[in-house]
């Protein structure tokens, strides 16, 4: 917290994603193992896109015990699982293969996703235009996913052909730690400079630490 009592973001910056994306395996790693140690099973809640992969692939090779391990995602796409865009199917295949094979994947809907919290982690990305999860600017659900109480939300925009469903931030702020993984330099101007944007509100919360990481 600062002097006003206000959290404080940490962003580490990494040289290469690659590095980026060993050190939020790490930390994804280390949040799972000290819920296991308190509770019978853990819970992560992950992104989709391009962002996570790699992460998800040395993710999949650790020795976890996967089996007590429950998954979910920040928001999927109303598509089929198997559909190349769904956000379940890119996370079966790269993260719940290998070792993690044995995980449980748990859809994201009102009446599972309680039954999660807290999140051991939640890996969150961010696009160009400060959005996060589905929860984009140009939505006219976006203040709904903001200060909803319900777990998700259905939301639609123009920056996409798919409905979708969103975790709201409440959900996202239900985790023992947040983990924002972000690429490029665009986002580097945008996370230095979130004011107006979707994700300055994940920022400003008090609600769960958010740990930042950046490579170009």
């Amino acid at each position: 917290m600062d002097e006003h009592g206000n959290r404080v973001t940490e962003m580490k910056v990494f040289t290469s994603r690659q590095c980026a994306s060993s050190a939020t395996t790490d930390l994804i790693i280390e949040q799972l193992s000290a819920q296991l140690q308190q509770q019978a099973r853990a819970s992560l809640m992950v992104s989709g896109g391009s962002t996570p992969a790699a992460c998800f692939e040395l993710l999949s090779e650790s020795d976890l015990p996967w089996s007590r391990i429950d998954v979910t995602v920040t928001d999927e796409r109303n598509v089929s699982p198997v559909h190349a865009d769904s956000n379940e199917n890119m996370v079966r295949e790269k993260l719940m293969s290998a070792n993690a094979g044995c995980a449980n994947f748990v859809k994201l809907e009102s009446s599972t996703v309680l039954s999660l919290f807290p999140f051991a982690c939640t890996l969150v990305g961010m696009g160009e235009d400060g959005h996060f999860a589905s929860l984009f600017p140009d939505s006219p659900q976006l203040e709904a996913g903001l200060c909803s109480v319900a777990p998700v939300v259905k939301v639609t925009t123009p920056s996409s052909p798919y409905d979708r469903t969103s975790a709201s931030l409440g959900t996202l702020c239900a985790s023992n730690l947040i983990i924002l993984l972000a690429f490029g330099d665009a986002k580097r101007k945008l996370l230095d400079a979130p004011e107006g944007f979707p994700i300055s509100h994940l920022l400003s919360q008090d609600k769960a630490t958010v740990r930042t990481i950046w490579a170009p």
